[in-house]
């Protein structure tokens, strides 16, 4: 296998599958050719208390339990310190607004799981934004690929694709065993 270079990632949004993505990232940590998670788009301020609750609920799943690892807030630069990695908490109501680069974040894979976004006119205002380059859809998306692993993700090439979507939980279910 080629040696990867790490790689930045920025979650835009911080639902259910948003807090899932960020504990599966701090839980590789460390490892050398990973992604690393650097920072978490949501919308509105981003007080002492809004950090609390984003801790906490990044903190405890009420169906995967508690997260193997620890959360603290850092209120002072706006961030989430997960496993002793600082994660900006960038607050954004346009994703092509954001300068990335401002928070040394270059060359990002920007993993949209907002639901807000589902096409390639939307999902390209990610790429406006400064120091992101790939965009991820979390669901099915339309006029981009849709990459089931194991069924076409060979003939979908990353190095050639700026925005792909990782296709819906049903049809990764179920698209491996029909084909």
């Amino acid at each position: 296998s080629k040696n990867l270079a790490p790689r930045d990632v920025v979650l835009y949004g911080f639902g259910r599958i948003g807090r899932l993505l960020a504990r599966e990232l701090m839980s590789k940590i460390g490892r050398g050719s990973q992604l690393r998670l650097r920072a978490i788009v949501t919308r509105g301020d981003i007080t002492k208390e809004i950090l609390e609750k984003r801790a906490s609920l990044l903190s405890v799943d009420s169906v995967h339990g508690d997260f193997l690892g620890t959360v603290e807030i850092d209120v002072e630069n706006k961030a989430l310190i997960i496993n002793d990695t600082t994660v900006y908490m960038i607050s954004a109501n346009k994703p092509e607004e954001i300068d990335y680069t401002k928070y040394k974040i270059n060359d990002a894979l920007i993993i949209d799981n907002t639901g807000a976004f589902r096409d390639k006119e939307a999902l390209s205002r990610h790429l406006i934004a400064k120091g992101a380059s790939k965009v991820l859809l979390t669901a099915p998306g339309a006029g981009v690929p849709n990459i089931v692993h194991g069924v076409n993700h060979i003939e979908n090439n990353p190095d050639e694709i700026d925005i792909f979507s990782a296709a819906s939980c049903t049809t990764n279910a179920i698209t491996p065993i029909l084909k």
